[in-house]
C-alpha cells in the first residue's frame, strides 16, 4: 500500500540503503528505519560497524554515524559547554539547558553533514533529544540538512500504528508521535525491521 513503510529484513534494508546512497540526487533525502529496541539495537550496531569501515561510502562521499546519546555529550565538551550544561541540569534550569542542548545538536549535525566529502549521516539514539524536548520533538534539522545531494537516515525506536510512527512505543510515559515531516512514506524510504 502506498504511504506505508516497507517491512524488510535487516539485510534487505542494508541493501536498500546502500542503493539509495549510491544514486545521484539533488532533492531532499530523508530515510527512516524503525523497529522495537530488540530489533533496532542489533541493526544500529551493524550500521555503525559498516559505517566505521566505510561500507556505505560511495563516489559521492562518505557516510557517518551519529549517536546523540554519545556524540552530543562529546560535542558539548568540545564546545566547552559541558560543565555549564551539568550545572544547569543540577539547578533544574531546564529552559537554559534545553537551549544549550538544542544549539549543540544543531551545530553537531550541521558541521558533520557540511564537512567536505560527507554524503550522508545516520542519526541514532534520540533519547537525550526527547528527554529535553529539543525542537518540540520535531528534529526538523534532519529535513533541513538533507538537501543538495546530502542524505540523512534516522534510526528510530518505534512502531507503526494508525498510519503514524510512534517513537518509544514500548514506554507508555515516553511514547510520542514521530514528526510526519520526516517520514517520506510515499517515496518508499521508510523501512520497518522485520
Amino acid at each position: 500500500m502506498a504511504g506505508e513503510p516497507k517491512t524488510l529484513s535487516p539485510e534487505n534494508i542494508m541493501q536498500e540503503l546502500s542503493r539509495l546512497f549510491m544514486r545521484e540526487t539533488h532533492d531532499r533525502q530523508v530515510y527512516c528505519v524503525f523497529g522495537p529496541y530488540d530489533r533496532l539495537r542489533p541493526f544500529q550496531k551493524r550500521v555503525q560497524e559498516e559505517t566505521a569501515r566505510g561500507g556505505f561510502n560511495t563516489t559521492h562521499g562518505r557516510v557517518e554515524y551519529i549517536s546523540f546519546n554519545k556524540d552530543l555529550i562529546s560535542h558539548l565538551k568540545a564546545l566547552g559547554k559541558y560543565e555549564q550544561a551539568g550545572t544547569l541540569a543540577d539547578r533544574r534550569r531546564d529552559q537554559q539547558l534545553k537551549a544549550i542542548l538544542s544549539d549543540a545538536f544543531r551545530d553537531l549535525v550541521t558541521k558533520r553533514i557540511e564537512a567536505p566529502g560527507t554524503l550522508a549521516l545516520f542519526l541514532a539514539d534520540f533519547e537525550l533529544l526527547y528527554s529535553y524536548d529539543l525542537g518540540g520533538h520535531d528534529i526538523s534539522l534532519a529535513r533541513q540538512v538533507a538537501i543538495n545531494g546530502k542524505r540523512v537516515c534516522l534510526l528510530v525506536p518505534g512502531a507503526w500504528r494508525d498510519g503514524r510512527l510512534w517513537i518509544f512505543d514500548e514506554d507508555q510515559e515516553s511514547r510520542a508521535v514521530f514528526p510526519d515531516t520526516l517520514l517520506f512514506t510515499g517515496s518508499g524510504w521508510v523501512f520497518e525491521l522485520s
